[in-house]
């Protein structure tokens, strides 16, 4: 089959309230939060993370290909 036919997603754990990124950076406050990397996280870390998530459960022996793309 040629196409998509699994993804996988990694967002980290830690998280940032906006409220203290309004503050930050003189904004208004929002509610919420943003997910943010560990210090020892990056791009590519993140990518093998989300890899690693569309392969969970998956015989490995049966696929093809597997690509993944960071920023």
């Amino acid at each position: 089959m040629i196409g998509i036919t699994l993804y996988g997603a990694y967002i980290p754990i830690w998280r940032l309230s906006r409220a203290v990124i309004a503050k930050e950076w003189g904004g208004a406050p929002t509610p919420g939060e943003k997910s943010v990397a560990n210090y020892d996280e990056d791009s590519m870390t993140m990518g093998v993370a989300a890899a690693i998530d569309c392969l969970k459960g998956m015989d490995r022996n049966i696929v093809d290909g597997l690509f993944f793309a960071t920023t």
